[in-house]
């Protein structure tokens, strides 16, 4: 992999992280599968440079992945709050019709 194609793959990972900070999960996905045969082409043996600009993707990487466990864990209390409020309407219902 050149240098020119490590930076592209990094250019893309900011702008992975630039669209999932937006909730713009589209676009990140489009970004993700435009960088995925970048990564993929990674040859084992890199320059130091490289490595580091390698680093420095998994750590943007680590971090869109933080951001989306929080999304999600937010998103689970959300739902288990509005399967709460389901229930309790029910019953207040089925209590009604006694």
């Amino acid at each position: 992999m050149t240098d020119d194609t490590l930076n592209r793959a990094l250019g893309l990972t900011q702008a992975i992280e630039t669209a999932v900070a937006e909730d713009d999960w589209v676009r990140a996905s489009a970004l993700a599968e435009e960088r995925s045969p970048l990564l993929m082409s990674l040859s084992p043996t890199q320059t130091p440079q490289a490595l580091e600009t390698i680093r420095a993707i998994q750590r943007i990487d680590a971090s869109i992945r933080e951001y989306i466990r929080n999304g999600h864990d937010r998103l689970a209390a959300q739902h288990g709050a509005a399967l709460k409020r389901i229930e309790s309407v029910s019953l207040y219902h089925r209590t009604g019709m006694l």
